[in-house]
């Protein structure tokens, strides 16, 4: 499966900023991947001015978001509120690439 192939959502997040002043622009792009597949697959990128692009990858079963409006609410809520989580710890070297798995089924990465 080509991602570039399916529907696609583009969310702007906007800025999210660290207790320290670092400041990241923050979009998500939700794909709505086809009925044979049992997930939705959303990505997230998080610019900083001098460090550059971090990104993430969000996998969200279709069993707990059985619709692509359910997934866009988890991309804009908890998981949006994990990868901030995850950039007020980043450095300009990058950021921990551990794997977060949620109570009710999505995983960050």
């Amino acid at each position: 499966m080509q991602l570039g192939r399916v529907p696609q959502h583009d969310i702007s997040l906007g800025a999210h900023q660290r207790v320290d002043g670092q400041k990241f622009k923050l979009t998500a792009r939700l794909f709505e991947l086809p009925a044979e597949y049992d997930y939705w697959q959303a990505t997230y990128d998080a610019e900083h001015d001098q460090w550059g692009h971090m990104r993430f990858v969000l996998t969200v079963p279709k069993k707990i978001a059985v619709t692509v409006d359910f997934a866009r609410a988890i991309v804009v809520g908890a998981a949006l509120d994990q990868v901030k989580s995850c950039l007020n710890t980043a450095t300009d070297n990058g950021r921990d690439m551990a794997p977060c798995f949620a109570l009710d089924g999505w995983v960050l990465i």
